[in-house]
């Protein structure tokens, strides 16, 4: 055997008895000690657990190997992630965010994500995130009281979904069966899209949306024969897409069958500001007029949400106005003058 590859072969076992020694024994381990130990510079030591660092942690994005003040550690067992700083931010606020749904019966699935979660993050993450959460509020206004069911209710909807299966569930006091679409998250709400079966035969219904805070006892049912079989793929896709058109016609959370145009004409420059700040809807038009004390207009197009609008009209108050269509523009005076001379004109 000639020296080099000698070397190259003491080499190749010093590196697998110190990936043996880290994964034995996760303490530190002195550079000093282990120079000594296999009769090497320090120098060498350090070469080797930078060619680990470079082999398991840059490739693997974890940080199997942690490398300090003369030592080296292994971190095996925590397999720990090596998250960038947008990575862990972005994982704070998700983590955060959720933690109001997970009321009731959800924060014992809340805590064990949180074990999890830090199980597989360097301790100096763990402090940060743990930390950072003392700073940071999330209202929890407008959430409904009882969220309790809502974790074994959704499940039942996305494995009904995957499965091409029917729901049966209890639906302001009366048993209903369902053909689920899609979740629809707004508003603090989960919402069930999907088509009314009428058991077992019964024509085709046009799609609808259910609080799922209001559905009790919801399980799971074979597809009655009669509705056909199809490949899953082929019905995710048809669900998906017809779940996302029925969405895009609303406004939040509402839904009728008649579908219109609604222009509001903007007065305030303040309110203009704040309103094309936000996303309203996908398809919305924003756009600055000078016309008769008018700044700017907003149009939602096709929208099946008459109440949702209105709504939204009279929270901005006088600062906007309703031009189109003209029904609803009447419906909407109407609605103020019963306003003022029923409820406050005294």
């Amino acid at each position: 055997m000639s020296k080099v590859h000698r070397a190259h072969v003491q080499h190749r076992e010093r590196l697998f008895s110190m990936l043996a020694e880290m994964l034995l024994d996760s303490r530190q381990h002195r550079i000093k000690d282990a120079a000594e130990r296999y009769g090497v510079s320090q120098e060498k030591i350090r070469r080797d657990i930078k060619y680990l660092e470079k082999m398991l942690n840059q490739r693997n994005r974890r940080e199997y190997i942690i490398r300090g003040h003369g030592y080296y550690q292994g971190n095996f067992a925590r397999a720990v992630a090596n998250l960038s700083p947008e990575v862990r931010l972005y994982l704070f606020l998700a983590l955060r965010q959720v933690q109001p749904l997970l009321k009731g019966e959800g924060e014992r699935a809340y805590q064990e994500l949180l074990e999890y979660t830090y199980s597989v993050l360097r301790e100096e993450d763990v402090r940060r995130l743990k930390e950072w959460s003392g700073f940071y509020f999330v209202s929890e206004y407008g959430f409904p009281r009882n969220r309790t069911h809502f974790y074994r209710a959704l499940q039942d909807v996305f494995e009904a979904i995957r499965y091409d299966q029917i729901l049966q569930l209890e639906h302001r006091g009366q048993r209903k069966y369902f053909d689920p679409y899609g979740v629809y998250y707004a508003k603090h709400l989960f919402y069930l899209i999907g088509k009314l079966v009428k058991w077992p035969d019964g024509p085709d219904l046009p799609l609808i949306h259910i609080r799922l805070d209001r559905i009790r006892d919801i399980s799971r049912m074979p597809r009655p024969s009669s509705l056909g079989r199809r490949k899953k793929e082929d019905i995710w896709e048809y669900k998906r897409n017809h779940a996302e058109k029925y969405i895009n016609q609303m406004l939040e959370a509402e839904h009728s069958k008649v579908k219109q145009d609604y222009v509001i004409r903007i007065y305030d420059p303040n309110v203009f500001e704040r309103i094309r700040e936000k996303q309203w809807h996908p398809y919305q038009q924003i756009r600055e007029i000078h016309e008769k004390g008018a700044v700017g207009e907003i149009v939602f197009p096709k929208i099946s949400s008459w109440l949702e609008i209105k709504k939204w009209v009279l929270g901005w108050g006088s600062a906007v106005e309703l031009v189109k269509p003209a029904e609803k523009r009447k419906e909407l005076r109407n609605e103020i003058q019963a306003m003022f001379y029923n409820r406050y004109q005294s």
